[in-house]
């Protein structure tokens, strides 16, 4: 049996441990009388059986083995150790007698031996040998204990990664991510595990707006950039990518979703300009706003009104109601203020019973008187609160204007202040610009919208039609049908004065319900007189394209009149186009299965984007009058007037010019290939009567 020594030193279970093995109990005395120096434990076998056996018990460091041992040898026993995975790599030494025979050293090396020492035993040789695989066996286990203590610390830390609350990512320098924590596998949507052998590709978006460390040597850090998740969706992440020094090029990328911190973010910056009680922008929305609005005025030489709304008298409902009517009333009166103003003015409430608006994009400041008369007439109506009660109550308003009277926010405001206690002094529910000119010409225009209803109401107009005229042959093929005030119209106003304020006012609806009217009606009456491919165009405003009852409108014209429909063409402008394509792209198209004609009026002039030209179904452009008055002087009007022909023919349709006056305009237009002109050259838009009697062919020259 193995016997250890009888009293091992207190640190026995450090020291290596050596087994000899002979069936001479002599033998192995020798042995242990040799190596017995404290420096390890030796352990004795007799037999191959028992050093077996000894083996699976014990952690040897070098067995010492007899080769001639009855019934197991020592070739048998290494053969049998190297089998055994616990003790494959145990070296072993064999002690023999027969190394003079050349066979049987071979054979103990393909056994499994590694080294052979002689019979009779050298101490010196013996201890020598010893010392030397008992220090490789303590620089194995060293170097077990070095890789166990490794993986300790990395199972260790792998755990703190994984509890981590930030994703972290192990990229290599091609990009390949060799580790991912579960928070990044969280927060990329890659729980799958795809994220493993994946590029970083595959969630940094390759936009330029990120630092590909890996790709670098450097750290780079982002407090705010964009992810990718499995789905595609972008989430906002704050990150920090670092090199890890001595691994290739290999790099750490350490990250945070601060979705829910950029949410707050917004949400703390819109209170900051949002007044709580009505949801409209507070004062320094206001400001920000009315700011920007003054950049842009700049910009596009474009006017900006402020508008400063108080209400009258409200101290005297909170102080007789409470605080909570007020409330309800301050409400109202914000919801009513945004019905009164076009969809981009901006509303705020500045504090108490004071609102502001910004007026964007006025052609003039006398414009704001529209918009100031609708406010002070919608005050009037009473306001009817949740619970029942309903009040009446004025308001008096200062504007001021950019560049009139300031060129900054704070100054525009005083003077809009101004104005409004001056409108408080002339007796309330009035408005007052800053300056005095300003009001007479605003009290200019107010007078004239006030005679603009006037005729609207007595249908005080009628309809003047310029001839078309086909290019190359001089024949007629249409009228564009302009509208005109009649006698009553003061001081002969223009229809470019009267025309946008139908527009601004809303009363073109009406307007314009008469003009496709009366044009329908007129061609019907001309039926005996006119070609019968001769078409009546019709100018369609933005009001009514956006009329949902306009289809319907048109074919009951159509209907009453009995007029065959490619007589009548509609001609729509390139940003009434824009504004709602899908809406656009609908109309059109039923205008187009009742077999009108429609055509691009003034192109060029607007958006002209070749992606509505392409969707939608027209027949025509009509090439803006500004570029055909320069075509014999500027080059660069001749060529957009060529380009625009040019275009319209390449996409299928027929190109109309307008405005031409002169021969050498005709000239011109004939050699790029126009189709169609009208202008002055033929003759001014006609009354009715005379249109009729137009002659159905003109000399071109």
């Amino acid at each position: 049996m193995a016997e250890p020594r009888p009293v091992p030193p207190a640190d026995a279970d450090l020291r290596p441990v050596v087994l000899m093995v002979d069936d001479r109990v002599e033998n192995i005395d020798s042995l242990q009388a040799i190596l017995d120096d404290g420096q390890a434990t030796l352990l004795r076998a007799t037999s191959g059986e028992e050093a077996l056996e000894t083996l699976l018990t014990h952690d040897v460091s070098l067995v010492l083995l007899d080769v001639q041992m009855p019934r197991m040898d020592g070739y048998e026993v290494a053969r049998l150790m190297r089998g055994n995975r616990k003790t494959r790599s145990v070296p072993i030494i064999f002690i023999t007698a027969i190394m003079r025979d050349e066979s049987a050293v071979m054979r103990g090396y393909e056994s499994g031996a590694i080294d052979y020492i002689a019979k009779p035993v050298d101490p010196s040789i013996l201890r020598s040998k010893v010392a030397l695989f008992l220090e490789i066996d303590r620089n194995r286990r060293r170097l077990q204990q070095a890789n166990a203590s490794l993986d300790q610390a990395r199972a260790y830390y792998e755990s703190i990664l994984n509890a981590a609350g930030e994703g972290v990512i192990g990229i290599r320098r091609d990009g390949i991510i060799e580790f991912a924590n579960p928070a990044a596998e969280r927060m990329l949507g890659r729980e799958d595990g795809s994220l493993i052998g994946a590029h970083g590709d595959l969630f940094v978006p390759r936009d330029g707006a990120h630092c590909r460390c890996w790709e670098t040597d450097k750290e780079c850090r982002a407090d705010e950039a964009e992810f990718a998740r499995g789905d595609g969706r972008r989430f906002a992440v704050s990150y920090c990518c670092s090199p890890v020094p001595g691994q290739g090029g290999s790099a750490v990328l350490v990250f945070q979703d601060i979705t829910a911190r950029k949410e707050l973010e917004i949400q703390l910056r819109q209170q900051a300009v949002t007044d709580h009680l009505t949801g409209l922008n507070n004062r320094n929305g206001f400001k920000e706003a009315f700011h920007m609005g003054l950049e842009r005025a700049r910009r596009n030489g474009k006017a900006v009104a402020l508008l400063f709304v108080d209400l009258d008298h409200f101290k005297r409902i909170n102080d007789t109601l409470g605080h909570d009517i007020g409330d309800h009333l301050l409400q109202a009166v914000g919801h009513r203020l945004q019905d009164s103003v076009r969809p981009y003015d901006i509303v705020s409430r500045i504090g108490g019973d004071e609102f502001t608006v910004m007026l964007d994009e006025l052609d003039q400041a006398a414009d704001a008187t529209t918009i100031a008369d609708n406010i002070l007439t919608a005050m009037q109506r009473p306001f009817r609160l949740k619970n029942g009660m309903e009040f009446q109550i004025g308001a008096s308003i200062g504007i001021s204007s950019y560049p009139e009277c300031g060129d900054n926010t704070e100054i525009l405001m005083q003077a809009a202040d101004i104005a409004m206690y001056q409108a408080k002094g002339s007796g309330r529910n009035e408005f007052r610009f800053y300056l005095p000119e300003m009001n007479e010409r605003a009290h200019a225009r107010l007078m004239l919208e006030q005679a603009l209803r006037g005729a609207v109401e007595r249908q005080d107009f009628e309809l003047h039609y310029q001839p078309q005229v086909d290019i190359l042959s001089g024949k007629l093929v249409g009228f564009e049908a302009l509208l005109r005030w009649k006698n009553s119209n003061p001081d002969g106003i223009s229809p470019a004065v009267f025309v946008p304020m139908l527009e601004e006012t809303g009363l073109i609806v009406p307007v314009g319900g008469w003009i496709f009217s009366t044009g329908c009606r007129q061609r019907q009456q001309w039926r005996d007189r006119l070609p019968d491919d001769c078409t009546v165009s019709v100018n369609l405003s933005p009001r009514q394209f956006g009329d949902r009852r306009l289809i319907g409108e048109i074919r009951r014209m159509l209907e009453e009149n009995e007029l065959p429909p490619y007589q009548l063409e509609i001609e729509l402008t390139e940003g009434m186009l824009m504004q709602d394509t899908e809406h656009t792209r609908q109309v059109l198209r039923q205008l187009k299965d009742m077999g009108l004609h429609l055509s691009i009026d003034d192109f060029g002039t607007g958006y002209s984007s070749l992606a509505y030209l392409k969707q939608f179904a027209l027949d025509s452009l009509k090439i803006d009058k500004h570029f055909i008055d320069h075509l014999a002087t500027s080059e660069r009007d001749a060529a957009i007037a060529t380009s625009i022909i040019q275009l319209g023919h390449n996409l299928g349709l027929d190109v109309i010019a307008e405005g031409v006056e002169t021969q050498e305009q005709m000239a011109l237009l004939q050699d790029r290939g126009c189709d169609v002109v009208q202008g002055y050259y033929f003759g001014r838009p006609l009354p009715a009567i005379e249109a009729g009697a137009f002659p159905h062919e003109v000399a071109l020259h």
